[in-house]
């Protein structure tokens, strides 16, 4: 869901080479602001990428296939990097509940 809100603010980001800021929290905000700007774009255009592959693995998921449990496996840790990146707060509480629900598909499809 994280992804949905990056597209407009990458947008903006490159517009005006600035992250937007919505009452006074500077949007997709954290240590990667440290790199610069243009690294904050490219790292959020990998953040939607991994975000739609996370799409195809719960698309996998609903139709019983393996192969999504085994992508959305993969692609949790890159995700963690850009928790950690954008500052995503709720991100990590979410992942485990992520990874705890994946391992319960696993055994249902086993």
């Amino acid at each position: 869901m994280w992804a949905v809100g990056v597209v407009p603010t990458l947008y903006y980001a490159s517009a005006h080479k600035a992250l937007p800021t919505v009452g006074g929290i500077r949007l997709i905000g954290g240590p990667f602001e440290s790199l610069g700007i243009d690294a904050v774009i490219v790292a959020g255009i990998v953040f939607v990428f991994i975000s739609a592959l996370k799409l195809l693995s719960t698309y996998w998921l609903w139709n019983s296939g393996r192969d999504g449990v085994v992508l959305d496996l993969i692609l949790i840790w890159p995700s963690a990097i850009f928790w950690y990146g954008f500052a995503l707060s709720l991100s990590p509480l979410l992942g485990i509940a992520e990874l705890i629900l994946v391992m319960l598909v696993w055994r249902a499809l086993g």
